[in-house]
C-alpha cells in the first residue's frame, strides 16, 4: 500500500531539496501465465555477471551504442470532424442550459493517444471501495491527469502534451516556452489562461504567508528559482539562470494540484478568498483559502479534470460527476468521459473491504492503494464468478521488493561507523535469504535484486550498456552465503566477544539491529521483516523486527534518531534524473538524512549558521562537508550531481548516472532489496471496456511511483460499461 503517512511531507521535501520524490509502497500481486518468473536467479535474458568481491570495481566501461539517450517526444494526434457528447449533456443543452460541445471544447482538444481504446458508450455509473479515509479522495486524484501541462505516455517512456499543445526551449535548456491550449475551461465554464498558472506561482509560491512551495521542476540546475513571465493569455515563458534540460519531464510528474507542484488554480474563484484581491479576507486567510481551493474536498471548487466532485460525506463516501467542459477526446471525437459518474465508498476494516470486493461490491481495485497482496489472488480467483471481477495483473516497476536501509546519519556513533562500514552491509546482504521471501511473500514472481532504481528506469535499461549496469548493481551482493556474510563480520571485529552466542560492536558494546517499521504495517513488510531478522540471528546478529508509531517517524528520521527503515521501496522512476533521490543523498527522507538536509540548505545563509554546533544539534540537523561526521562517498556522489543537473548532453547525463551507480555498487548496498518488478494486483469488473491489460502497456505498466501516476496515465475518462444502463446508480 501507498505510503499514507509521510506523503505529505515527502512532498513538502521534494520541493525544499528540488528533486521530486517517490513514495514507499507495500502490497503485491500475482502473475498469472504470460509474465516471466523467477525462482532462484534473475531472468533477465543472457548469463548475469558473477557479484563482484567486496572492494572490485565491477562497471566495465560500457560501448558508446549502449549508451541511453533521452525519454522522446510524442506525436500529438489530432481530430477534424464533427464532436459528439454524453445523452444527458446533449439534453441540457437542448434546454438552452449549456452551451454546444463544440463550445465547451478548446480550439484543439487533447485526443487520447492509447492504441488500446474502442469507441465506446455513454452512460453508467463506476463504484469504488477503499480503507483510508483520505484515499477515496486522493485515488481519485490518481485516476485524472487533468491538471498536468504534459503528461506521461507509454508507461513513461514519452513525453506527451495536456493542458500544453506544444513547448520549445533555446539552445542550453535554460528557456521554456509553454504554449497552452486554446480555448479549456473550467468546470464552471470560465476559461482557464496563462493567469491561473501565475496566480498560484505569485500568489501561492512567492508570497511569504502562503505555505506552498516550488517544484522541482522551477528550479534551474544551480536550485534557484526560475522567472515566469507571460506572453499572452496562453503562452508561457519560463526562465532560468542555468540549464534545465529536463523540464518536460519533470512537467509530467505526479497529477498536480494537491500531488506534487500545483501550477494552476482558478483564480477567478479563489482571489475572493485572498488578501491581494479582497482585504477583507481575515489575517488568517491561509486556512480558509487552502479549504476552499482543494477541489477533492469543496464541491465549488472549479476543476479541469474529467469528474468532478458533487458530494463529500467524511467517513462514508465522495461522488464525482462528468465535467461538461473536460477538454479531451478519444480519436472519434466523442468528448470524454464516457462513465457519468463516480463513487468512492469508505471502508474501514480492510477485511471487511476484502469481503466487498468478492462480493463484487466495487468494480475496478488497484491494489497500491489497499492491503492487498499475492496471498489474496486465490480468494479473487475463486470469487470471480460470484463478485464478477477479473483478476489481472500489472507491473509494479519495483527496484526492490519491500527494503530495508540504515540511517547512515544515527546519532549513535558505534553503530553509525558500523554502519558506514561496507563489509557489514555486504555481509547483512550476504545473509538474506531473497529466495525465500521470493516464495513465500512474491509466489515466485519478480526478479530477485541487492536493491536498485527499477528496471524501467531509462539508464538502467535503454541499450546494452543500461542492461549491463543494471545487471551488476542488481547482483552486486545478492548471493546467498552465510559463510561468506561470518567470514565478513569477523574480519571487522563483529564477533563474539562475551560468549552469549551474539555478536558485539567492535568496541565490545552490545549489537542490536531494529528493523524499524511504521505500526501495524502491511502484510509485504511485515513478513519480509520475519525472514530477514531470522537470517541475521542465524549469522550471529541479534534481530527484530519493531513497529514504531508512524506519526514519529519522519521527525526521528531527519534528526538520526530513527535506525532504520524497514517498510518502505524504491519504485523510482522514468529517469534517474526525474527523480535522484535515492542515488544522491539531497533531502531528509532517504538513507542519508542530516547530509540530506545540509544539501537542502546548501547555498542559503542557513548553510554558515551553527556551524559550531555539534550537527544533530542544529537546526535543522544537518552534516556537512566540513564536519568530522561527514561521510566521503556522498561527497563525490554530490559532485557528480551537481555536474548532471545542468548537463544537456542526455548521453553524457547517462554515463553519470553509472558513475553514481558505480559508487553503490562497489561501497554500497545503500539500501537493501529483495524482488524487483513484482506484479500488482487489478481487479475489474465485466462489461467495463478499456482498461489496459499488461500486454497493452509498453513496459507491461508502472504501477509503484506517484511520478507515474497510475491509472491516471491510462485515462479511465475513456473507460466504458458495454452496458451502461445495467450500471445506473
Amino acid at each position: 500500500m501507498r505510503t499514507k503517512l509521510s506523503r505529505r511531507h515527502f512532498l513538502r521535501a521534494s520541493a525544499l531539496a528540488a528533486g521530486s520524490l517517490l513514495l514507499g509502497c507495500g502490497g503485491g500481486g500475482q502473475r498469472t501465465s504470460t509474465p516471466t518468473t523467477t525462482s532462484s536467479a534473475p531472468t533477465t535474458p543472457g548469463a548475469s555477471p558473477t557479484p563482484p568481491e567486496v572492494g572490485q570495481a565491477p562497471i566495465a566501461t560500457p560501448q558508446p551504442s549502449g549508451l541511453p539517450q533521452s525519454i522522446s517526444r510524442a506525436t500529438p494526434e489530432s481530430y477534424a470532424g464533427e464532436y459528439h457528447e454524453a445523452p444527458m449533456l446533449a439534453e441540457l443543452v437542448k434546454a438552452g442550459k449549456l452551451p454546444p460541445v463544440e463550445q465547451r471544447l478548446p480550439k484543439h482538444p487533447y485526443v487520447v493517444p492509447h492504441k488500446w481504446v474502442q469507441q465506446g458508450k455513454y452512460g453508467g455509473r463506476l463504484e469504488m471501495s477503499y480503507s483510508d479515509q483520505e484515499g477515496i479522495s486522493t485515488f481519485m486524484q490518481e485516476c485524472m491527469y487533468g491538471h498536468s501541462p504534459l503528461r506521461w505516455l507509454e508507461d513513461g517512456t514519452k513525453v506527451g502534451p495536456g493542458l500544453v499543445e506544444a513547448w520549445e526551449s533555446n539552445d542550453d535548456a535554460s528557456r521554456w516556452t509553454l504554449h497552452f491550449r486554446e480555448g479549456i475551461k473550467w468546470s464552471d465554464g470560465k476559461p482557464f489562461t496563462v493567469d491561473d498558472v501565475l496566480f498560484w506561482w505569485e500568489d501561492m509560491v512567492l508570497n511569504e504567508e502562503h505555505p506552498a512551495l516550488p517544484p522541482d521542476e522551477c528550479r534551474s540546475g544551480k536550485g534557484t528559482l526560475a522567472k515566469f513571465k507571460k506572453v499572452d493569455d496562453y503562452t508561457l515563458m519560463v526562465e532560468f539562470d542555468a540549464p534545465q534540460p529536463i523540464f518536460p519531464e519533470l512537467l509530467c510528474k505526479y497529477v498536480k494540484r494537491g500531488q506534487g507542484g500545483d501550477w494552476l488554480q482558478p483564480k477567478h474563484y479563489l482571489k475572493q478568498f485572498h488578501p491581494r484581491y479582497n482585504p477583507k479576507v481575515g489575517k488568517n486567510w491561509v486556512m480558509e483559502f487552502d479549504e476552499k481551493k482543494d477541489f477533492t474536498r469543496n464541491p465549488d471548487c472549479p476543476a479541469l479534470t474529467g469528474w468532478v466532485l458533487a458530494e463529500i460525506k467524511p467517513l462514508d463516501h465522495t461522488l464525482w460527476v462528468r465535467n461538461p467542459y473536460y477538454w479531451c477526446v478519444d480519436r472519434w471525437g466523442n468528448q470524454l468521459p464516457y462513465i457519468d459518474s463516480v463513487r468512492l465508498t469508505y471502508v474501514q476494516d480492510p477485511q471487511v473491504l476484502r469481503l466487498r470486493y468478492m462480493q463484487g461490491k466495487a468494480d475496478y481495485v488497484l491494489s497500491i492503494f489497499t492491503d492487498l497482496t499475492l496471498a489474496d489472488v486465490s480468494g479473487f480467483k475463486q470469487a470471480e464468478d460470484k463478485s464478477g471481477m477479473e483478476v489481472r495483473f500489472w507491473d509494479s516497476g519495483s527496484g526492490t521488493g519491500s527494503i530495508f536501509f540504515f540511517n547512515f546519519d544515527y546519532k549513535n556513533k558505534a553503530y553509525r561507523d558500523l554502519i558506514r562500514n561496507t563489509k557489514f552491509r555486504k555481509a547483512l546482504s550476504h545473509a538474506f535469504n531473497r529466495q525465500a521471501v521470493q516464495k513465500l511473500v512474491y509466489y515466485q514472481t519478480g526478479e530477485l535484486t541487492t536493491g536498485t532504481y527499477s528496471p524501467k528506469t531509462l539508464e538502467l535499461r535503454a541499450g546494452s550498456g543500461a542492461r549491463q549496469v543494471y545487471q551488476q548493481w542488481r547482483d552486486s551482493a545478492i548471493k546467498y552465503d552465510p559463510e561468506l556474510a561470518k567470514q565478513l563480520l569477523d574480519e571487522i571485529g563483529v564477533v563474539d566477544k562475551d560468549g552469549d552466542g551474539w555478536r558485539e560492536l567492535p568496541d565490545g558494546g552490545k549489537l542490536l539491529i531494529t528493523l524499524d517499521y511504521g505500526a501495524p504495517g502491511g502484510p509485504e513488510h511485515v513478513q519480509k521483516n520475519e525472514l530477514l531478522s531470522k537470517d541475521w540471528k542465524a549469522i550471529g546478529i541479534n534481530a527484530r523486527p519493531n513497529p514504531v508509531p508512524p506519526n514519529s517517524i519522519a521527525d526521528r528520521w531527519a534528526a538520526g534518531q530513527q535506525f532504520s527503515r524497514a517498510d518502505w521501496e524504491v519504485g523510482d522512476s522514468m529517469s534517474i534524473w526525474v527523480s535522484p533521490q535515492w542515488l544522491f543523498p539531497i533531502e531528509s527522507t532517504k538513507w542519508a538524512p542530516l547530509h540530506g538536509s545540509w544539501w537542502m540548505v546548501r547555498g542559503t545563509p542557513e548553510e554558515k549558521r551553527q556551524t559550531s554546533l555539534d550537527p544533530w544539534r542544529r537546526t535543522p540537523p544537518r552534516i556537512g562537508p566540513e564536519d568530522e561526521a561527514f561521510f566521503e562517498p556522498i561527497g563525490r556522489m554530490w559532485q557528480i550531481y551537481d555536474r548532471a543537473r545542468v548537463e544537456v548532453d542526455p548521453v553524457k547525463r547517462g554515463r553519470m548516472a553509472w558513475d553514481a551507480i558505480k559508487i553503490h555498487i562497489e561501497e554500497g548496498p545503500f539500501i537493501m532489496g529483495c524482488v524487483a518488478n513484482y506484479p500488482r494486483i487489478v481487479l475489474v469488473k465485466r462489461g467495463l471496456m478499456n482498461v489496459p491489460r499488461r500486454e497493452d502497456l509498453t513496459l507491461h505498466g508502472f504501477t509503484n511511483p506517484w511520478h507515474h501516476p497510475t491509472p491516471a496515465v491510462y485515462d479511465p475518462e475513456t473507460w466504458y460499461w458495454d452496458n451502461p444502463q445495467e450500471h445506473q446508480p
